[in-house]
Formats: C-alpha cells, sequence, structure tokens
C-alpha cells in the first residue's frame, strides 16, 4: 500500500524488495552513483534513476507526492523520506 505517513516501515521494506528485485536497490543505499555528466553512462545512469524515482513516487499517497516531488534523484528522495517518516 501507498506510504501515508504511518506505515513507513512496511512501505520501505516492500520498496527494499522491489528493488533488489529489480536490481536497483543501489539507487537508493548510495552504491550506484550518479556518473559525470560526460561519462559515456551518465543518460544510461540518469534514465535508471528516474525509473526509480518514478516507483517510488508512484508509491507515495497522492497527498505527499508534491513535497517530494522536487529530489533530484532517487538517493535523495529515498533519505528525504526516511528522514521525514523514520521514527
Amino acid at each position: 500500500s501507498p506510504l501515508n505517513g504511518n506505515n513507513y516501515l512496511t512501505w520501505s521494506r516492500s520498496i527494499i524488495i522491489a528493488l533488489k528485485a529489480k536490481d536497483k536497490l543501489g539507487f537508493i543505499n548510495g552504491k550506484c552513483k550518479m556518473s559525470e555528466q560526460n561519462d559515456k553512462n551518465y543518460e544510461e545512469w540518469q534514465r535508471a534513476d528516474n525509473i526509480v524515482m518514478s516507483w517510488i513516487l508512484n508509491a507515495l499517497f497522492k497527498d505527499l507526492v508534491e513535497t517530494f516531488f522536487y529530489a533530484t534523484n532517487a538517493y535523495e528522495l529515498w533519505e528525504e523520506l526516511k528522514e521525514r517518516f523514520e521514527d
């Protein structure tokens, strides 16, 4: 179920499981760092990061999306959510 502010622990666990299954966990735990813009892999990294961001944003209760919409990458988005909702 979407993150509503009261279910962060179960929500974050389900997101982590889904990202592990898609081999994308590195985008939120800092292991898959952003490529330099002049790096040939930058566009590929950016595309994958945008996919992860969209998965996370689509897993938020609609009233929360606008608050977190302007994160610049998936890691930043994940850290902002953790800071706000983790007990």
